[in-house]
């Protein structure tokens, strides 16, 4: 249905006039069920006020059960995140032990610091016992706790072992060690 412009339009609220009924025309053709010529979000009919609200009330129901499974899978997540923190805290003690026992091999001494383990040039080819100073995984940090010997006169004469700054407790129970990260 298209509405032809009059031939004749004397003034300009005579266009004006003419635009508003048009577009209540085009209204009104969208919408058969209405009566009175209103725009399309005015009223809405009982059936779609219904089935929004059902939408909405979903998607509540949806945020909700979404909050409590992320509330119920929290604690799991951070027991995963803290054992596997053990995990690499126990494979870099590892690393540092096994360095300085090759370290005491070689030489005869322990190391007197621990960059003595990333490049040693005493001998006549360069050895490194570790590639690099690894942090603690527990605190994020280079911030070991150094078992040194110490001779005599109260000087040290070199590193025998290291531990974890951390003394929050662990999962694990290393054996003769204890549940501290700091004993292990």
């Amino acid at each position: 249905m298209r509405t032809e412009l009059p031939k004749r339009i004397e003034r300009f609220e005579d266009l004006i006039a003419w635009q508003k009924a048009r577009d209540l025309t085009r209204a009104s053709a969208r919408s058969p069920h209405r009566s009175s010529p209103m725009t399309q979000s005015s009223v809405l009919s009982p059936r779609a006020l219904c089935q929004a609200g059902m939408t909405y009330i979903g998607l509540l129901l949806v945020i909700v059960l979404i909050g409590i499974a992320t509330a119920a899978l929290s604690p799991m997540w951070s027991t995963m995140v803290r054992r596997e923190k053990e995990e690499e805290l126990l494979f870099r003690l590892g690393e540092y032990r096994r360095a300085i026992a090759r370290y005491r091999q070689d030489h005869g001494r322990y190391p007197a610091r621990l960059d003595d383990l990333l490049e040693d040039r005493t001998q006549l080819q360069v050895r490194r016992y570790l590639r690099r100073l690894y942090p603690d995984p527990m605190t994020g940090k280079a911030d070991w706790k150094l078992e040194t010997l110490v001779d005599k006169t109260g000087t040290v004469t070199g590193i025998r072992d290291l531990h974890s700054q951390s003394d929050a407790e662990g999962f694990k129970n290393i054996f003769g060690k204890g549940y501290q990260y700091s004993e292990w």
